[in-house]
């Protein structure tokens, strides 16, 4: 069985299928005839979309680091989680595409558009990785994905393809989100 991982966004709290889910992204055709979503295949590209090569995770920590005057050393002091940042690339196939559908017309429009909106005040992106499923997320009112600066590389030597970087970041409640994740 071929995975196929997906990223969506969701523009207000409405929506069939359920809030925030993968399928309420698809349900809304307002901008795209197939939805607010698109498909990445695990394995090569072989039609129309997209294919992942790498993921990466980072999770940082806030440390403050305190002086001491009068004393060696100065004292740290965990501040808690200051952030989780997710990092796919891939490539696109058939970027030469005039289809309002294709996934890079998606993304710039995601990004154009506001980045939290009504019932989605932390992040309005969701995303689902088949064969990495720690890092999952349907949006909520109290956390989601936050996409920021996506970025497309094309080369001479991929004819009708481009490379894609899409950066995340979570927003709102990143604790309550390791928690319902089972962290």
């Amino acid at each position: 069985m071929v995975e196929q991982s997906a990223i969506w966004w969701i523009k207000d709290s409405g929506g069939v299928g359920g809030l925030g889910t993968e399928q309420s992204a698809i349900d809304d055709t307002t901008n795209f005839t197939d939805g607010e979503i698109v498909y990445f295949n695990e394995t090569p590209v072989i039609t129309v979309g997209g294919h992942i090569f790498e993921s990466r995770f980072n999770l940082r920590n806030s440390v403050a680091e305190n002086p001491k005057v009068d004393g060696d050393g100065n004292d740290v002091q965990d501040m808690g989680i200051d952030g989780i940042d997710i990092t796919i690339s891939g490539l696109f196939k058939d970027v030469d595409t005039t289809s309002g559908d294709a996934p890079i017309k998606k993304l710039m429009t995601w990004f154009r558009k506001e980045k939290t909106t009504t019932g989605y005040t932390e992040g309005n992106i969701g995303l689902r990785l088949d064969d990495f499923p720690y890092f999952n997320m349907v949006p909520t009112s109290t956390y989601g994905y936050v996409l920021q600066n996506p970025e497309f590389v094309r080369t001479g030597e991929e004819a009708n393809k481009a490379g894609f970087v899409i950066n995340l970041t979570v927003g709102g409640d990143r604790s309550g989100w390791l928690v319902a994740n089972g962290f």
